[in-house]
This record gives C-alpha cells, structure tokens and sequence, in this order.
C-alpha cells in the first residue's frame, strides 16, 4: 500500500507513550483519558502523561480503529514499504529482510562479534570479517564429519559465489537430520538448490532439495520440512574404520550439473568439520 493509505495522523494516536509501539488490544485508559497498551499499564503505577490513576476501563473505540487501521513495517526507515493489519506485524518481522539481525556466525558458532545488520549485508560482513571461520568453494566438494556419533551437531560455513551456506547435521533421536542453509532473503533461498550423497562407492543415499533460509531454520530443531532426515542405523552403514562420515555435496541455482546419481564423484575438494554437543 502506498504512504495515501496510511493515516499518519490515527497512527499517532495508537502509539503507547510508554513502549512507543503501536497499541495492541486490549487497550486502557487512565481517569483522564489517556491511553496506553494493556501489557505497558500492568508495569506502570500512574499515567506517563499526567500521573493520573488507571482505570480498567477499556478505550472500545480505539480497539475498534487499531484493528481495522493500516500499519507500517517497523523497518520502513531501513527500506521496508510493506503495509499491514496489527495482527500481521509480527509475523512479518520475522522474516522482513530489513530486519536487524545479529551476526550468524557469532550465533551459529559462539565467535565473539556485535556486528548487526539487515540479511542483504550478512554475506558481506562474513566476507570482510569472518574469513577466516569460513571456507569458499566450488559448487561441488566432499564434507568429512569426524568422530561421528548421536547427539551431536555439525556445522560448516561455505561461501560459494559469494554467498554464505551453512551446513547443518544432527542425530540426536534416531533419525540423522541435515541441511544446507542460505544466509540471506527468503526469496534469494528459492534460487538455490543442493544435493547431498552419503555412503561409499558401492551403495550410497542421495538427496537433492531447494536451500532454505536461515531464517526459517532453528539448529537444535530441524523443522521436518525444512531438512532431509535419515534413518540413524542407516546412516551408521557409511561410517568409515576411522569414524567419519563422508557427505558428497553441491550447491546450484535451480539445477545441479555435476550432481549425478549413477555414482559418486572422486578427487573433490575435502573439507573436515568437527561436532558439538546438543544442549
């Protein structure tokens, strides 16, 4: 919607003079008829206006006008045009590509960084900043699991074509969980496709599924949807003497070349990756 269909001014009028969010229902009303959120009254003593004593009278009016009202991403300063109902807000913020969002890395693998941004940047600040916590390579490469065993969890950033991708592996029940992640825009994600074979020359599982956005995936748990799960005693079969898994992946833009079923590729480039405990 365009900045016609918002009224600035009824806008103004549902900002809560205590959290400076637009109010959501319920909304109350002091003895002098000032108006504050539901959940800001319960921490406030008296009135921030006039200090003037709360009632539990609720403004029905307002309510009526905040639920039918337009509203304006959080971040439209940073870029954001979208337009909302009040009920839409918040789950629209948990994937507005303006949203300011802390340092994957620091997150994903506990480094120390303060860095935040908008998604757009994220790879660029990786690049700049965390290169030495990442490795860049072709779209197609071997990924080692060391010291493979149930409940832990395997992560590697990779940058390919400039674009950060996580790989994510669990087995904490008895399926072995995995994925591989795009840090960046829902919309950037569906571009991107990625294939995983596991096993040995002989007899293998191959996997091919579209990258999902950092923002859909929570480590600890897999959204089903979201990754490819693995019976665990399966898995077991492909555990080398040594105790490691070897995963054949590649990343693509909607098509994997050289990802062929018929056999596993030789003479990839090998990149090892330790595991972590599951808290």
């Amino acid at each position: 919607m365009s900045d016609r269909q918002l009224d600035w001014q009824l806008l103004k009028e549902l900002e809560c003079p205590v959290c400076t969010e637009y109010m959501a229902l319920p909304i109350k009303m002091c003895e002098n008829g000032h108006n504050i959120c539901g959940s800001c009254k319960e921490c406030q003593i008296e009135c921030p206006n006039c200090r003037g004593k709360f009632t539990n009278v609720r403004n029905i009016t307002l309510e009526n006008f905040a639920a039918t009202a337009i509203y304006p991403c959080k971040n439209r300063e940073a870029g954001c045009e979208e337009t909302f109902k009040i009920d839409d807000i918040n789950k629209h913020l948990s994937v507005c590509s303006y949203q300011s969002r802390q340092c994957p890395i620091k997150s994903i693998l506990s480094v120390d960084c303060s860095w935040t941004g908008t998604v757009s940047d994220i790879s660029a600040h990786i690049t700049d900043v965390h290169r030495r916590d990442v490795v860049e390579l072709p779209e197609h490469f071997n990924l080692q699991l060391l010291e493979f065993v149930k409940g832990r969890i395997y992560l590697k950033p990779v940058l390919f074509l400039g674009k950060l991708f996580f790989f994510i592996g669990g087995s904490k029940t008895e399926y072995f969980k995995f994925t591989v992640v795009h840090v960046g825009p829902q919309e950037e994600a569906e571009a991107f496709k990625y294939g995983i074979k596991i096993g040995n020359s002989a007899e293998y599982v191959a996997v091919t599924r579209k990258c999902p956005s950092h923002q859909d995936v929570v480590i600890e748990a897999l959204p089903r949807r979201k990754c490819v799960e693995i019976n665990y005693d399966t898995i077991l079969d492909f555990v080398s003497e040594s105790g490691y898994l070897s995963c054949e992946i590649e990343i693509g833009r909607e098509k994997l070349d050289g990802f062929v079923l018929e056999e596993l590729q030789e003479f990839l480039p090998v990149v090892s990756v330790a595991s972590s405990d599951i808290d």
